[in-house]
């Protein structure tokens, strides 16, 4: 896993002057831009190729009013989430290749302010999302 490292930037289905997606660059050899969206069906908060956003949301991302917070959808509903053990976790975890995930924790997004259908026995924390500028 890497620090975070992104910036926002038009999403091929935004309209040209919006740049409300959000990039990451990855630490993949060779380093690959990603886009950071949200799964439409799980509620996770993914990244991915350009394909492999298609049928998520992917904004609009944005910063509070104060600038110090990141917002999907025009409000800070993010969770970190640790699933109980379960036929969805170990699918997840196959995915990701994680051996041993119990201690792994999960971004989620609350996109209807109702909990986010997490799976039965999940754990789950509300979490803002804090900018820290890189130095250079």
């Amino acid at each position: 896993m890497v620090l975070f490292n992104g910036g926002f930037f038009t999403h091929p289905d935004f309209k040209p002057d919006n740049t409300s997606g959000l990039v990451t660059v990855t630490g993949e050899e060779t380093p690959t831009l990603r886009w950071v969206f949200l799964d439409a069906k799980t509620h996770e908060m993914r990244w991915g190729g350009r394909p492999d956003t298609e049928g998520h949301i992917c904004g609009p991302f944005d910063w509070t009013k104060d600038e110090q917070y990141v917002t999907l959808e025009g409000w800070e509903g993010f969770l970190a989430v640790q699933l109980e053990q379960d036929d969805t976790r170990e699918q997840v975890d196959s995915q990701l290749g994680i051996v041993d995930g119990r201690d792994i924790w999960r971004l989620y997004f609350d996109q209807n302010d109702d909990g986010a259908d997490l799976p039965p026995k999940a754990k789950g924390l509300e979490i803002r999302l804090k900018r820290v500028m890189a130095e250079s």
